[in-house]
């Protein structure tokens, strides 16, 4: 039947039509010394990733205080310059998962706006959010010590470039904009209360453990915080 697939008449319309026996361009080849490259930053990614996955679990094993460099590189197979290679030190394994953190936990946060949730909504779907992202961390102890970091080194999770997401400054934004919708404005500065908000959330995971409940302890935090945000006196 002409003009069919099975008919050589057959042609689409977006198809390029090209001569007989040939096929699509070739992708140009990598060359030696692209491809020594591409495998050398795959091996340090992997290297990376191993150092700081031996490194959680000897925290969560031992305590961060009590956590050894050397036994972490020798556990993660690596020379002990490797290991400060990747990590200047311990403090900069916990950046790191501060930093991965906030990067799922903004990028969580801007798809929970998108469903434009008033205030009510919005702050029972941020604790969750926390609750979930810190809870990967599955430690209490980790979460300490995730909390004295934001004390001892709270710069470094600023990013002045915006190259990556941050948990606290995608949250002042937002408080901010639902600060504009409300009835009456807040009776706090959004970036106070966020600041109030993580404050309190990381004390509760640092202190609660899994098993006690403090998702439920957070929800009651926040129930809390919207009494007095629309409180009248």
């Amino acid at each position: 039947m002409e003009g069919s697939p099975s008919n050589p008449a057959f042609i689409a319309v977006d198809s390029p039509v090209l001569p007989a026996g040939e096929g699509p361009p070739a992708a140009p080849p990598i060359d030696a010394k692209a491809r020594v490259r591409i495998s050398r930053s795959r091996q340090r990614a992997d290297t990376r990733e191993r150092i700081f996955e031996t490194a959680l679990r000897e925290f969560r094993d031992v305590g961060f205080g009590a956590a050894h460099i050397d036994r972490i590189a020798k556990n993660a197979g690596v020379a002990r310059g490797t290991f400060y290679f990747h990590f200047p030190t311990k403090d900069d394994v916990i950046l790191e998962l501060a930093r991965r953190i906030n990067r799922r936990g903004a990028e969580r946060l801007n798809l929970l706006v998108e469903a434009d949730p008033d205030l009510d909504a919005f702050l029972s779907g941020l604790i969750d959010v926390l609750i979930d992202e810190f809870g990967r961390v599955s430690d209490a102890g980790l979460n300490a010590e995730l909390l004295a970091l934001y004390l001892r080194r709270p710069f470094d999770l600023q990013d002045p470039i915006h190259n990556a997401p941050v948990i606290n400054e995608e949250l002042v934004g937002h408080l901010r904009r639902l600060n504009e919708r409300e009835p009456r404005p807040f009776r706090i500065d959004p970036e106070r209360l966020a600041i109030l908000i993580m404050s309190s959330v990381f004390g509760i995971l640092a202190r609660v453990p899994r098993e006690g409940g403090p998702r439920e302890i957070c929800h009651s935090l926040i129930d809390l915080l919207i009494q007095g945000l629309r409180s009248e006196d």
